[in-house]
């Protein structure tokens, strides 16, 4: 079950997280090639994140974008805060598709993303303005 916040039953739960589960294998693999970790299921919501970096943070995430028609979507986000200003670059490569239609293309999926992040990150040029930020506690 997710993080204790999911209000619906458990069996459908594990109706919309069941996709993930066939590909978690995958993303292990993936991780340990590259000495990174995924967290799982954040904001109760069935999903894979995986970041690294500290000055330009990378985020390879994959999460269900529909759970009627259980399609999902692979997200690569690198980001920078410059004082109170976010700063960004991101592409989905993966949009609303079922894991049977990616599944196979999966492991390359994620070492094309990491490349393109790490690209990203070194060339902060290429970061455009994303959001001003707020203060904590305003």
């Amino acid at each position: 079950m997710a993080n204790s916040g999911w209000y619906r039953t458990e069996e459908e739960w594990e109706r919309i997280e069941k996709p993930l589960l066939e590909v978690d294998p995958i993303i292990d693999a993936f991780v340990k090639e590259y000495d990174l970790s995924v967290s799982r299921n954040q904001k109760d919501w069935p999903e894979r994140s995986i970041a690294w970096g500290k000055e330009v943070r990378c985020l390879v995430q994959l999460y269900l974008a529909d759970e009627r028609s259980l399609t999902f979507n692979l997200w690569l986000c690198a980001f920078e805060d410059r004082g109170s200003k976010r700063y960004w670059k991101q592409e989905t490569p993966i949009k609303q598709k079922q894991v049977a239609e990616f599944k196979d293309d999966l492991a390359s999926q994620l070492r094309a993303g990491r490349k393109k992040l790490l690209d990203w990150s070194e060339n902060k040029d290429q970061l455009e303005f994303a959001a001003q930020l707020r203060k904590r506690g305003t």
